[in-house]
C-alpha cells in the first residue's frame, strides 16, 4: 500500500469525527485544501465542503457549491471553526443554488482512475510540504511551485474554482492565479 500524506490522512478521518457526522451530510465532497497562516507560523487548513450527487445510471457526478467550511490547527488536526456558507457567505454575488459543474471535469476526463487517484495522492503530498514551508517561513523554489499549481489547476473542478477563490483568495491567487487578459487596441 502506498503511503498516505497527512493532508489525505486529514481528509479521511474527518469525515469519521462527530463534528462531521452531525453537520456533514456523508454524501457530500471535501474540497481542496486551503491553507490559512495566522499569527506569523501558526497553521491552519481550511477544509471546503461541497454537494456532490451521482445517479445511479451516469459516469459523471453533479457538484454543487460548498455549503460549509471546516478549519482544523495543522500541527494537532483539531477542528477549530466550522461555517456555514449559507449563514456567512464569503461571495454574495455568487450563485450558491444549482448545480455548478460535473466530476470528471474535461481536464481529468482522459485520466484512467488510477492516474487521477495517483495525481491527487501527489498533489495531496505537496501540501504537506507546503504546509511544512509556510510553518518555518521557508521560500518556495520556483520549480516546485510551478509543479504545485499545475497539479492544481488539472485537478480543481473549474464549476468550483471561483468557490475556492472566495473562499481562499490569497492562496488561489498565488499558486493559481488567473491569466491576464491583453487587450489591444
Amino acid at each position: 500500500m502506498e503511503n498516505t500524506s497527512r493532508m489525505e490522512e486529514l481528509m479521511t478521518s474527518i469525515r469519521k469525527t462527530p463534528l462531521f457526522r452531525q453537520l456533514v451530510p456523508q454524501e457530500a465532497g471535501i474540497g481542496w485544501p486551503i491553507p490559512l497562516r495566522k499569527a506569523g507560523k501558526k497553521m491552519y487548513v481550511i477544509l471546503p465542503f461541497f454537494g456532490l450527487a451521482r445517479p445511479k445510471d451516469e459516469s459523471r457526478a453533479a457538484l454543487y457549491p460548498p455549503f460549509a467550511t471546516l478549519t482544523v490547527n495543522w500541527s494537532n488536526q483539531m477542528p477549530v471553526e466550522y461555517v456555514n456558507l449559507r449563514f456567512r457567505n464569503p461571495w454574495p454575488e455568487g450563485q450558491w443554488e444549482g448545480q455548478v459543474g460535473t466530476f470528471p471535469h474535461s481536464a481529468v476526463a482522459r485520466l484512467t482512475v488510477a492516474q487521477y487517484q495517483e495525481k491527487r495522492r501527489e498533489l495531496l503530498a505537496m501540501y504537506d510540504e507546503l504546509m511544512g514551508l509556510l510553518a518555518q517561513g521557508s521560500a518556495i523554489a520556483p520549480e516546485w511551485r510551478a509543479h504545485f499549481g499545475q497539479l492544481l489547476r488539472l485537478l480543481v473542478e473549474p464549476g468550483l474554482e471561483p468557490y475556492y477563490r472566495a473562499l481562499g483568495p490569497k492562496f488561489f491567487d498565488h499558486f493559481l492565479p488567473v491569466a491576464k487578459q491583453v487587450v489591444t487596441q
